[in-house]
């Protein structure tokens, strides 16, 4: 899965437009901790490293979280699914499917609102200069058996939190909330909305190369 972005003229309000990065780079997610709710920028790489001046990714590939691995007490993603998960929020997202030199590219977009995108972050203290950083990664689910999406990433699909339940909103933010187990119902392969798909060059160019097409909520 390519990174969030914004589309020109559908950027969300107080987030940056930040089409076209990769993993490791830094995004914009919504966070709730004691002291509120906000808007926090956050590496998009969940393990971290020490580096000559404050955290650099880790050579753990981790800017996505499987969701068969929240349970695993080992895992990078148990605790913080249990006490800081996050929402990244984004106009569209990018996939691809195929070889190298041959991959295909679609840009998908939500027809209503935007993608509300399950995640999870964590915070490094720089015990230097008392600074925090933090880093996010996104939970990928099994992929839908549409064969639409499959045609789109036959390995897997980000988790979209429904954006018209605040209250499952507000549980996933709460980091008070640790009854995981009322999230099972979202690591399901679903569309919580109808969707539209184009096809574009690549993730960096989302100039469009094919004509559209609208996979149904499911």
């Amino acid at each position: 899965m390519f990174p969030p972005g914004a589309r020109q003229g559908h950027a969300l309000p107080d987030l940056r437009n930040n089409p076209g990065t990769g993993p490791a780079a830094s995004i914009d997610i919504i966070l709730q901790d004691e002291q509120d709710r906000r808007i926090q920028p956050a590496i998009w790489w969940l393990l971290l490293e020490k580096a000559e001046s404050g955290y650099k990714p880790s050579r753990y590939t981790s800017f996505n979280t499987r969701s068969d691995k929240l349970d695993q007490n080992r895992s990078a993603g148990y605790r913080p699914y249990r006490s800081s998960r996050c929402i990244v929020p984004a106009t569209y997202i990018t996939e691809g499917e195929g070889t190298k030199g041959a991959r295909r590219y679609h840009r998908i977009e939500p027809t209503e609102s935007a993608f509300a995108l399950g995640g999870l972050y964590r915070t490094w203290l720089d015990k230097t200069t008392g600074g925090l950083t933090y880093s996010c990664s996104i939970i990928t689910l099994p992929p839908h058996p549409d064969v639409r999406w499959q045609d789109m990433h036959s390995k897997s699909m980000p988790l979209m939190l429904p954006t018209d339940k605040p209250d499952t909103l507000h549980q996933w933010l709460d980091p008070a909330f640790d009854q995981v187990e009322a999230f099972q119902p979202l690591l399901q392969p679903r569309f919580p909305g109808n969707l539209r798909c184009v096809p574009v060059e690549r993730p960096g160019n989302q100039r469009e190369v094919g004509d559209s097409f609208i996979i149904e909520k499911q």
